[in-house]
């Protein structure tokens, strides 16, 4: 059981690096200058940005957590 408890967690973290290499890629299209609305500042974009990083990072460390745990 426990095997396939870290399995997935493996095939998660796969996936999780993945899609980060995705949103990486599409930097500037999901996190660039919004067309509808010219005046968000760049402090909102960059909170954005560091929410999405976060969030990323800290799935990402919970689940490596107990994959070696």
């Amino acid at each position: 059981m426990i095997y396939l408890l870290k399995t997935c967690l493996g095939l998660f973290l796969i996936a999780w690096c993945v899609f980060g290499v995705w949103l990486v890629v599409r930097y500037g299209r999901l996190f660039g200058p919004h067309a509808d609305d010219p005046a968000e500042s760049p402090g909102a974009r960059s909170f954005g940005v560091t929410h999405v990083g976060i969030v990323w990072f800290g799935f990402f460390a919970l689940a490596g957590y107990f994959l070696f745990r």
